[in-house]
């Protein structure tokens, strides 16, 4: 078993990112190429997979659908030379919940590295600030995404506002005077109405469609 399971195609990715937690972070990282990851996957079981999008993330979404769809699967988060606000948005839609630069300090993708695991979203300052700026702009995304929210109740698209504001269940419970049982319900309902995988996508869904202002709160 691993904790950390690298996948890239450059070799000197894989052994800088490994060094980096294994020496810094205490980690047990394995590494892998893009045709080989599903099988390093289910042979060492690792709790976080870090998934290279080189040059173009459109080769890695495929995988990503895969990783993501894995019962009981890692934690997935893309890892980056720019945050481009289509790689930020292909990533959180096709299942990540993190995204990550290349450039990040050593002590930050250890510290990234370990929220993951514990099932904390990570998301690099300028991914936030990129996904939030393309949803601003009236992208393709923003206008799919609004006729996707319209399928949920109004006491659904304002959970999802506060989710796309990044307020945890009690903070949510707390601002709607219901309990954290009921938010969890909500929260539930939203994601399978919705079809997306985690909460992070969600946000994403939040943010395209103009949930998170706080006259929805």
């Amino acid at each position: 078993m691993a904790d950390v399971l690298v996948v890239a195609e450059e070799a000197l990715v894989s052994i800088g990112i490994k060094m980096i937690l294994e020496t810094m972070g205490g980690f047990s990282v394995v590494a892998a190429d893009r045709d080989s990851a599903l099988a390093a996957v289910s042979e060492h079981r690792p709790a976080v997979v870090l998934l290279d999008a080189h040059a173009t993330l459109p080769e890695s979404v495929p995988l990503l659908t895969r990783l993501r769809d894995l019962e009981s699967g890692p934690a997935l988060a893309v890892l980056a030379t720019l945050a481009a606000s289509s790689t930020v948005l292909e990533s959180l839609r096709g299942g990540a919940c993190g995204f990550l630069l290349k450039d990040s300090q050593p002590e930050q993708l250890v510290a990234a590295v370990r929220a993951l695991a514990s099932g904390v979203t990570v998301l690099a300052p300028e991914a936030s600030s990129i996904m939030l700026g393309a949803a601003c702009r009236g992208t393709p995304a923003a206008e799919n995404a609004v006729d996707e929210v319209k399928q949920l109740s109004d006491r659904e698209q304002a959970v999802l506002g506060l989710i796309g504001q990044g307020l945890t269940n009690a903070e949510i419970a707390g601002r709607l005077f219901i309990s954290d049982s009921t938010v969890k319900e909500y929260v539930s309902v939203i994601l399978r109405k919705l079809g997306v995988a985690n909460r992070v996508q969600a946000a994403v869904l939040a943010y395209a469609a103009g949930l998170t202002t706080d006259e929805l709160a």
